[in-house]
């Protein structure tokens, strides 16, 4: 079976793939369609994760309390004064380079949005 690894990276500029990729991640991952799951979140797609309210935000819970979100780029986060509210959420900063090497390394198909 198949391990994906979303990378997404749409923000304002594209919400409506931001919300398809997290629908689309716990969907697969509830109906266990993939082998594993994981979400990584990259440049202004950090904005639309730390400031989610509604129905977003409810989806986002989830998926971060199911262990599909991995992790967030720390540096961005950083850039854009949002780590402490990711980190509130639950979120792992870790760098965004080494993080996806590491899961493509393990063997995580990656899907970009």
């Amino acid at each position: 079976m198949t391990k994906l690894l979303y990378i997404v990276m749409s923000g304002k500029e594209a919400e409506q793939k931001f919300d398809m990729a997290i629908t689309s991640a716990g969907r697969i991952a509830e109906k266990k369609l993939a082998e594993k799951v994981k979400i990584i979140f990259f440049g202004p797609s950090e904005l639309l994760l730390a400031r989610a309210t509604g129905e977003r935000a409810e989806k986002l819970k989830k998926l971060i309390s199911d262990g599909i979100v991995d992790s967030a780029c720390v540096n961005m986060a950083q850039n854009m004064k949002i780590d402490v509210e990711l980190k509130a959420q639950g979120i792992l900063l870790e760098g965004y380079s080494a993080r996806m090497m590491n899961l493509l390394n393990e063997g995580y198909v990656p899907v970009t949005f």
